[in-house]
Parts: structure tokens; sequence; C-alpha cells
């Protein structure tokens, strides 16, 4: 089933450690998305079980055989000749080894230079869209024989990253939370300041307070953050305002209006029009000797309760008040 989608949507590394966790085989195809007059560039990654065998920027089975030109190892007649004689089952940088051609010191760098270099460089890309076709078939050509876990290519491109306007809105919110997917120590090569990160993870603790305790920039803390999420050791989980949060905010001021007392008991003043100022004292006095005339009230459920004293001195209160003319 072929996979289609934007960057934008689903940033590189976060593609990555899918196929990798659901163990893809196939060929993930990445264009930059660029102006009509500019030229299209293309980036092709292969993965098998969800590991990356081969990565190159074309599609004629000579990518891997320039670099070896350009590295010094053969020259470009020689590698012509070796594959035409590299057996069609067998990866061209094995092949290369057993004619003594390299040695395996020589086919990790190789492999480093083709792959890990070229997929960190990726990840800075501002937005593509791209296509994973599990029915491409593994050229051997293009192979070293060596392979890499999508997530120990993830980490030191992430690391290297210097622009992170492409995954600003892939980073976690500064009130979430993390919580650790992995039991015991990470199954993944971390350093020291995801290491710190990771024993501060509880599930409880906002970045936002990681940070002032670690003593690390908020940003940082969302980038490790970040990389400790789409290597699968931790997830974001979303938490109340911490209270450090809340007392940082500034609280927008509210004016209050004059207060007054009756009997001890604090009224707000509302403001009244002057035309029904003597109209509104009528009707609230006839309601309040309404109520208090009333004989075995049925008090509501809601009602507040009144002590007898206070019901006394508001009623001598609205006697000795001089009648409205």
């Amino acid at each position: 089933m072929s996979i289609t989608g934007y960057l934008s949507e689903f940033s590189l590394p976060e593609v990555l450690q899918f196929l990798q966790t659901g163990k893809k085989t196939g060929l993930l195809a990445v264009q930059l998305l660029s102006e009509p007059e500019e030229p299209t560039e293309h980036y092709f990654l292969w993965l098998y079980n969800g590991r990356i065998v081969s990565a190159a920027n074309r599609l004629d089975n000579r990518y891997l055989a320039t670099l070896l030109c350009h590295q010094g190892y053969v020259t470009a007649l020689m590698i012509s000749r070796l594959i035409r004689r590299c057996p069609p089952d067998m990866s061209l940088g094995i092949f290369l080894c057993t004619r003594g051609v390299l040695d395996k010191q020589q086919l990790k760098a190789l492999f480093k230079t083709q792959v890990v270099q070229q997929v960190c460089g990726l990840f800075q890309l501002p937005d593509g869209c791209f296509q994973f076709d599990p029915k491409a078939p593994m050229p051997k050509i293009e192979m070293t024989g060596l392979s890499i876990p999508a997530t120990e290519v993830t980490l030191p491109g992430l690391r290297a990253l210097e622009k992170w306007d492409s995954l600003q809105e892939k980073l976690p919110s500064p009130q979430s939370g993390l919580r650790n997917l992995v039991k015991g120590r990470p199954n993944v090569s971390i350093n020291q300041a995801e290491w710190n990160v990771w024993n501060a993870i509880d599930g409880e603790t906002s970045l936002l307070d990681m940070a002032r305790r670690l003593q690390l920039p908020i940003e940082d803390m969302q980038r490790i953050a970040f990389r400790l999420m789409v290597v699968g050791l931790a997830e974001e989980v979303p938490l109340l305002l911490s209270a450090g949060y809340l007392q940082s905010i500034e609280p927008t001021p509210v004016h209050k209006p004059p207060q007054k007392t009756l009997f001890g008991l604090i009224q707000p003043s509302r403001p009244v029009n002057s035309a029904r100022q003597s109209t509104s004292q009528e009707k609230a006095k006839a309601g309040f000797t309404t109520v208090l005339s009333t004989r075995n009230p049925q008090p509501r459920a809601d009602s507040p309760k009144v002590s007898q004293n206070f019901l006394s001195s508001l009623m001598a209160y609205l006697r000795r008040r001089p009648k409205s003319s």
C-alpha cells in the first residue's frame, strides 16, 4: 500500500519512525516543493524491515559509483567493470570488499557518507511531499550491504539541526508533560542532555517546570522532548496549567464598582437610571414588605439563611425611611 503526504503534516522524523515501527520495506521518495522556475530536487531512501539500507538523489543506479570515484577508492573505468561483474543478488559494497577494493572501515565510512549525512541534511528541508512505495525493488548497485535503524539517523540529524522553522509546529507545548514509553534504560543511544530530560520525566511535570529545574531554555527543552518522542522513547501528555506558569501571567485589571454596607453586609453599588430610581426603590420596598408580611412563607431550597435579628433590624429601617412623594 502506497503512502503519500506532505512534510508540513508529517515531518520526516515522524515518517521514518512510522516506517521503522512498522518494519516497512520499500522506497521513500521525497520531493522539495519549489517555485515553478526553480529545478525540482528529489531524494530517495530505501528501507528494509524498517532499516535504511541506501540513499541517493537520483534513480540511475550510479550514485554510489559516483561517490566511490569522488572518495578516490576507484576510477570511473574500474567501477564500470566491477559493476558488470557484481552478482545481481549481492550488494556492490560487499562485492568490493570480497575483491579487496574496500576494507570494513572504508565500507563503514562510505555508508556514513551515503546514508547518515545525506538523511541528516533532509531534516532541514523547508517543505516537501513524500511517497512510500512498498513494491519498489532493492537496488543492489546502490547498496553497501550495511543498514541502520531510522532512529539512529534521526537523533544525530536533529541534534545538528540549526534551523527549526519547518519543525516548530511539531514541538510539544511548554504546558504539556512527557510519559515514558520504554521501561528501564532507553533502547536508543542518547546524549547527556537527553538523558537528563529522560530522568526528569514523570508524566506530571510540565516541560516548563522541567526546564526551570534543569536550567535549560524552554526552546531547548521542547527540542529535546521532540527528539525523545520521534525515536519512540516518550509521548506528550496534556497537563493542567502549572502554578508557575499561572503566576507568570499578569492578571488583566478589572474595574470594581464602589461598595457600601447595609447592616454590616457588603452590597455592590449598581448604576441606576435617575429617572427610574424612585420607582425601583418603591418596588424594592414593596417587595420587602410583601415577603416579610407573608404568613408561614415556604423557604426556597436555594434561599440563604437570614437571622431573626437581621430581619428585625431591616423592618425597623424600612419604617424609619421617609415615604417617597
